[in-house]
C-alpha cells in the first residue's frame, strides 16, 4: 500500500479517500497515509481485546493527560507518570496504576482481571496514534461509518468472483509475464460476464439484449 500511495502521489493522482480492508489498517498506517500523502485511509481497526467480562473497562474508557503523562480511570483514580517502553519492537507508553488505588476500587476484579491485588496495567500508543485508534474504534461502530465503508463491497465482491469463479489465485502458467496475462484475461472475462448480465432500464423485461445474445453465441 505504501508503494501504491507513493506512486499515485508522484503522478499527482493521490485520492482523498482510500477504502481498504482490515488487513491494511492500523493507527500507524492511517497516520502515515494522512501526514505523508494527504490520503484518508478508511477501514476497520482491530477492536480492543474482550478478555474482560462486561462491564470491565477498555483502554478507551481511560482519559490520558498528555501534558502530565498520566491516565485517569473511569472511577477517578489517576496513575503515576507513564514510562516509555517497547512492545513488538514498537514504541509504547506503559501505565501502571498504584496497587492501593485499585485495591480499594469496587470494580477492581472486573477492571484488572486479577485476584492478587495488582494495579491495572495499560499500554498506550504514542499520542497521535492513540487518538486515531480511539476515534476509529468509536466511529466504526456507527451507522454513518458503515454506510460510507459499504462502498468497498464492490471490491470484495469482485475479488470473490475472480477467485472463486475464475480461479484467479491458481496460476496456469510459469513465469510472471504469463501469469500477468492470465490475470488480465480473467479481469476482462469478469467484465464481459457482468456486461452480459446488465439490462438497460428501458429494455423490456423477459427479453435478452443483443449483447447477451452475442455472449450466448460465443459461449456455444
Amino acid at each position: 500500500m505504501e508503494q501504491i500511495h507513493a506512486g499515485l502521489a508522484a503522478r499527482d493522482l493521490a485520492p482523498a479517500e482510500h477504502l481498504v480492508d482490515g488487513g491494511y489498517t492500523s493507527p500507524a498506517t492511517i497516520h502515515r497515509a494522512k501526514t505523508e500523502y494527504g490520503i484518508e485511509l478508511i477501514g476497520p481497526v482491530r477492536l480492543a481485546p474482550t478478555t474482560r467480562a462486561p462491564p470491565g473497562f477498555n483502554k478507551e474508557d481511560f482519559h490520558p493527560n498528555w501534558e502530565e503523562k498520566t491516565l485517569t480511570c473511569p472511577n477517578g483514580a489517576t496513575s503515576p507518570p507513564w514510562k516509555p517502553t517497547l512492545a513488538d519492537g514498537q514504541p509504547r507508553l506503559s501505565v501502571l496504576f498504584p496497587r492501593a488505588a485499585c485495591w480499594a476500587c469496587e470494580d477492581r476484579l472486573k477492571c484488572t482481571g486479577n485476584v492478587d491485588g495488582k494495579g491495572r496495567h495499560i499500554l498506550l500508543l504514542p499520542q497521535p496514534l492513540q487518538e486515531i485508534q480511539n476515534r476509529v474504534r468509536e466511529e466504526q461502530q456507527s451507522t454513518p461509518w458503515r454506510e460510507r465503508y459499504a462502498m468497498r463491497a464492490g471490491c470484495e465482491a469482485t475479488v470473490c468472483e475472480t477467485v472463486c469463479a475464475h480461479g484467479l489465485r491458481h496460476c496456469r502458467y510459469r513465469g510472471i509475464a504469463k501469469t500477468h496475462v492470465q490475470h488480465v484475461l480473467v479481469a476482462a472475462g469478469a467484465n464481459v460476464i457482468r456486461l452480459s448480465q446488465h439490462r438497460p432500464a428501458d429494455h423490456p423485461s423477459g427479453q435478452t439484449t443483443r449483447f447477451q445474445n452475442l455472449c450466448q453465441q460465443k459461449a456455444l
